[in-house]
């Protein structure tokens, strides 16, 4: 289905980049850390015929503007509430991971133009201090010229389990373009406070989605939100990790919370 882009300006000045495609009630996907809006194609074209779906490209990855440093969830809330303001009515929002916390704190912040939210593993076990140290370390090694080595200590860092370097290796050179972006979403995340229970004001009908084989971060963050918001309820995709490789349950489970 054809995907047209455009752009909105931010609170702050910032520019923000989204796509869109497809006709009907909006449906706006948030992008994790280190994915592009590319590894949401498939699951945009499958809600496509129902939804007109919107991809935001978060700031400090690119083609989106890059803001004022340190970087903060709070400011990127900013960016979702500009894009959701261009739209018309009310919208339903999906969050993956890092963009699961933007997410939440724009609905701390005014929920008003949303209708439902879907949350897949918004890492909020892990805001605060738990990453400061590998924060310091990727800093270092992406002002070294070295940003493949920072997607390896990253991943080293929140992993339950080690990836093989054969596998690892290549992985980190392909995603050592969005490192500047990853640091951004790791001071966010060091600066976020871990006591989420302000969220709990937060009503809107919440769909927290996790994967079966995920890592263990992941897990224990739905069991936490679960417990923080009024409305929520839970589903684990069989088969599926932190970032899902099979779009067709996800885009089965977004039907069914915002039918």
């Amino acid at each position: 289905m054809t995907q047209r882009t455009d752009t909105v300006t931010s609170a702050d000045g910032t520019r923000i980049v989204f796509h869109t495609r497809g006709e009907g009630p909006p449906l706006v996907i948030v992008h994790g850390a280190l994915v592009t809006t590319g590894n949401y194609d498939d699951l945009a074209e499958l809600l496509a015929p129902d939804y007109r779906v919107v991809v935001i490209e978060r700031r400090d990855y690119g083609p989106s503007g890059n803001g004022p440093r340190p970087a903060r969830f709070s400011t990127q809330a900013t960016d979702l509430a500009a894009v959701l303001a261009t739209l018309g009515e009310p919208a339903f929002v999906f969050g993956h991971s890092a963009g699961g916390l933007v997410t939440l704190h724009a609905m701390h912040r005014d929920p008003s133009m949303v209708r439902r939210l879907a949350l897949y593993e918004p890492p909020v076990v892990l805001a605060g201090p738990p990453l400061a140290p590998t924060l310091a370390t990727i800093r270092t090694l992406v002002a070294d010229d070295r940003p493949a080595d920072a997607i390896v200590e990253f991943f080293t860092a929140i992993m339950d389990s080690v990836i093989p370097d054969e596998h690892l290796r290549p992985l980190a050179d392909g995603l050592a373009f969005r490192a500047p972006g990853l640091v951004a979403d790791l001071e966010c995340l060091t600066a976020m406070d871990p006591d989420i229970s302000p969220w709990s004001a937060i009503t809107l009908p919440t769909l927290l989605l996790s994967g079966e084989l995920t890592d263990s971060y992941g897990t224990k963050s739905v069991e936490l939100l679960q417990s923080t918001l009024p409305r929520a309820h839970s589903l684990v995709l069989p088969g599926q990790y932190h970032n899902p490789e099979d779009p067709a349950p996800v885009a089965a489970a977004l039907r069914e919370c915002f039918r």
